[in-house]
């Protein structure tokens, strides 16, 4: 059996549990296609591999696609199914040569990784009913967590002391990936705010629901009146700063003339970031209008794109580039197990 492409090898070690999970109805015969799968869908050096594990990692295979909006046809479940099954020799071929390498994992350690696992759940009781969506029992769950934490071993003993990334390796990089290390383009913005209200929907009649609603126009009237107030003030030439102390309803930037701060586009509410970029430096809106209220903004200053220095970011680099080539060379590793086993595949 060929492993190589290894199109699956990142799922080998991922233990996070999908969160949009769904129950099968009723427990039915495992099949691909329509047709039957039989109990033992594989042989890795003699040791069988269990239906049941391919069965299970399609499901959460399905989840995925599900939460990713895709659709999986009926007749592409072979192909992902045979691709599952790669990841699945290549787990037995890395706990197989783990453990011939005299590596063991204690149960303490696996203890240790069981709690972070639930402890990404809201409850204990939400943690029993992911594993049960998943087909899994608390069983199961460990003995994937002690293959992965045996591959985790391997990858320390036999690939990491031969993976070794140079100074030249690490700038050059920087310099082929500049765009990657710019600081984005951030707009130093002040506002000055007015609020306006909507009806709370609690009234108990209609008489008490149309007084809710009368006081809520009356109220935002009156806010945009004070709203094109303010702006006539502003565009006289008075101080900006000033008047959002005096007039702005946003006391966590009132006190600092109206000061929101260094902001990009995706770091606020889009009614502000849509007008904050068509600002000049020192040019004011007109009023803008939010689900918070009313809005008047002015564009202290543009800070321009800056590239980070080389030196700030060289551990980075190098980290980014020992993992890439920790999970290349894994690869490599894999497949030459594979290329050297005796492997029977019956799908």
């Amino acid at each position: 059996m060929k492993l190589k492409p290894l199109i699956f090898l990142l799922l080998l070690y991922s233990l996070l549990l999908p969160s949009g999970l769904i129950a099968k109805e009723k427990e039915e015969p495992f099949t691909l296609n329509g047709k039957p799968v039989p109990e033992e869908v594989a042989k890795v050096n003699g040791v069988p591999l269990s239906s049941q594990v391919l069965e299970r990692e399609l499901f959460a295979f399905r989840i995925r696609a599900k939460q990713l909006g895709r659709e999986i046809k009926p007749a592409d479940e072979v192909t992902i199914a045979r691709e599952l099954l790669k990841s699945a020799v290549a787990r037995e071929l890395i706990v197989q040569k783990a453990k011939s390498l005299g590596i063991t994992i204690t149960e303490e350690k696996i203890n240790r990784q069981l709690k972070n696992i639930e402890a990404q759940f809201p409850s204990h009781a939400g943690f029993l009913t992911s594993l049960a969506f998943q087909h899994m029992s608390i069983v199961a769950l460990k003995e994937k967590i002690y293959r992965t934490l045996l591959g985790d071993e391997l990858i320390r003993r036999e690939i990491a002391p031969k993976v070794e990334v140079s100074d030249e390796e690490t700038k050059q990089y920087y310099e082929d990936n500049k765009a990657r290390f710019a600081k984005p383009v951030l707009y130093r913005v002040s506002h000055i705010h007015i609020a306006t209200i909507k009806p709370s929907g609690d009234a108990e009649d209609e008489a008490s629901r149309e007084k809710a609603e009368r006081l809520t126009r009356m109220i935002n009237e009156e806010a945009k009146g004070e709203i094109n107030s303010i702006l006539k003030k502003v565009e006289a030439g008075e101080d900006f700063a000033q008047l959002a102390k005096r007039f702005s309803e946003d006391d966590a930037s009132r006190e600092e003339g109206g000061f929101l701060g260094d902001l990009h586009p995706d770091s606020t509410i889009p009614e502000i970031a849509k007008e904050m970029v068509k600002l000049n430096e020192e040019e004011t809106s007109g009023i803008i209008q939010s689900q918070f209220g009313y809005h008047i903004l002015k564009l202290d200053e543009i800070i321009p794109s800056q590239l980070i220095p080389f030196s700030e970011t060289k551990t980075d680099i190098m980290n980014l580039l020992l993992k890439m080539k920790t999970r290349e060379l894994f690869e490599t590793y894999v497949e030459d197990l594979g290329e050297k086993a005796e492997i029977q595949v019956f799908i």
